[in-house]
């Protein structure tokens, strides 16, 4: 019994540092149904992924910045409109920042979306936000 909470709690601690460690992959979240989005997220504060369509991973590098990667090859970020929306209470009075340029945050990868939350303050902030590419 003692072996078993011990490997349990080996797991829990190697799970809670792995999510703190600024990378959720979208590892199949649940598919979105965004029939006039090209992509689209639900992104969780710490980046992790609720639903998604054509979003296969998004990092989290540092508070407030999100990097956002699209799966469709077929999609062009450069010639795509972008909108971010705050889902939740973390930022009130806040707003998020798109942007589909490569951004050096993101590695300047062009298949990557920049996404930056500020609090009401100006201040960059975790909070949950809504993602579509259109």
């Amino acid at each position: 019994m003692r072996k078993c909470l011990s490997a349990m709690v080996a797991v829990l601690a190697a799970s809670l540092l792995a999510a703190g460690a600024g990378s959720a992959v979208a590892a199949d979240p649940p598919a979105a149904f965004a029939p006039y989005a090209q992509a689209a997220a639900s992104v969780a504060a710490n980046g992790g992924v609720r639903i998604a369509k054509d979003v296969d991973q998004v990092t989290h590098p540092t508070t407030g910045r999100y990097c956002i990667h699209i799966s469709d090859p077929h999609i062009n970020l450069a010639r795509s409109i972008p909108t971010g929306t705050l889902n939740g209470f973390e930022a009130v009075g806040g707003s998020v920042r798109v942007l589909t340029e490569p951004a050096s945050a993101c590695d300047n990868d062009p298949d990557t979306a920049y996404v930056s939350v500020f609090d009401k303050e100006g201040s960059f902030k975790d909070a949950a936000f809504f993602f579509t590419l259109q």
